[in-house]
């Protein structure tokens, strides 16, 4: 992940508990003391979801969603790329026009894969192609955003402002994804925000797998002029959303989020938990 993701992720978490404990100081849900407002906030479907299976077991996957109210969905890319036209080809023939459809490659693209693949996600108006490539091969971006107009997106994986000052600068990457959780918190993600303002850059926030970051994030969206969609997690299961913390947003059927109205971020943990599961030394998804 690059020198010092370690210590980003460790100051993320402090950095966010700091803000809940201040707003909860003056009893205000979060957005209202970082100067937002209680707004919906459009809502992606996404998460650990959505990903290789049969094409039509893609599509009554994506209608069920569709039928929740999510008008966006994010479809797992990067198997080979002949497969994965196939499936968004039967996703957007099935669900039609009006719902944006956004496909995320996990860094497993090669600049041929997404020369393969660019013309048909150009011509299906696909949203975005997310992490096409590892964080650090800059150069694979460049080149890959001359190869069609379906925008690059990125950011999970990039940490601290100074990372995201190389992605705005090469202007290969013009959606911004920073995950607060990993970033630097909720401080150093409003400073990210404001770079992307600057350059009139949108902000889709990657927010997966934990209640605390699914709160904080709507949270922050309330609270910045440049910001996208909330990425929603919806897999099937997902225990440090369900069981970490209390329900952590308003999904309403217009497919938008809203943020909680208690103070601070605005959920508790379950601390049980957390002793039922102790840390496991060794790599683990984050």
């Amino acid at each position: 992940h690059g020198m010092g993701a370690a210590a980003a992720i460790g100051m993320s978490g402090i950095d966010m508990a700091l803000w809940d404990i201040r707003a909860k100081a003056v009893g205000w849900p979060l957005y209202r003391l970082l100067g937002g407002s209680s707004r919906a906030i459009p809502a992606y479907a996404g998460g650990i979801s959505l990903g290789y299976q049969p094409p039509q077991e893609l599509v009554s996957e994506a209608r069920a969603l569709a039928a929740r109210g999510f008008r966006a969905l994010k479809l797992r890319v990067g198997d080979t790329w002949r497969a994965d036209i196939e499936r968004v080809q039967a996703v957007r023939a099935a669900l039609g026009e009006d719902i944006d459809l956004l496909v995320d490659a996990n860094t497993n693209y090669s600049v041929a894969d997404v020369r393969r693949v660019m013309p048909a996600y150009d011509e299906l108006r696909v949203g975005w192609l997310e992490e096409p490539f590892p964080p650090h091969d800059a150069r694979s971006y460049c080149l890959a955003a001359r190869l069609g107009s379906t925008p690059l997106a990125a950011g999970e994986n990039h940490y601290t402002r100074f990372e995201f000052q190389r992605i705005v600068e090469d202007r290969s990457i013009t959606i911004l994804q920073p995950d607060l959780s990993k970033t630097g918190g909720i401080s150093e993600g409003l400073r990210i925000a404001a770079l992307g303002s600057a350059w009139k850059l949108p902000v889709n926030p990657h927010t997966s797998a934990t209640g605390l970051n699914m709160a904080a994030t709507v949270h922050f969206l309330a609270s910045i002029d440049n910001g996208g969609y909330y990425e929603a997690d919806v897999a099937k299961e997902n225990l440090f959303r369900d069981e970490l913390t209390t329900p952590t947003y308003e999904f309403g059927a217009d497919g938008c989020v809203r943020p909680l109205e208690r103070p601070g971020i605005g959920v508790e943990v379950n601390e049980d938990f957390i002793r039922l599961h102790p840390v496991i030394e060794g790599p683990g998804y984050v």
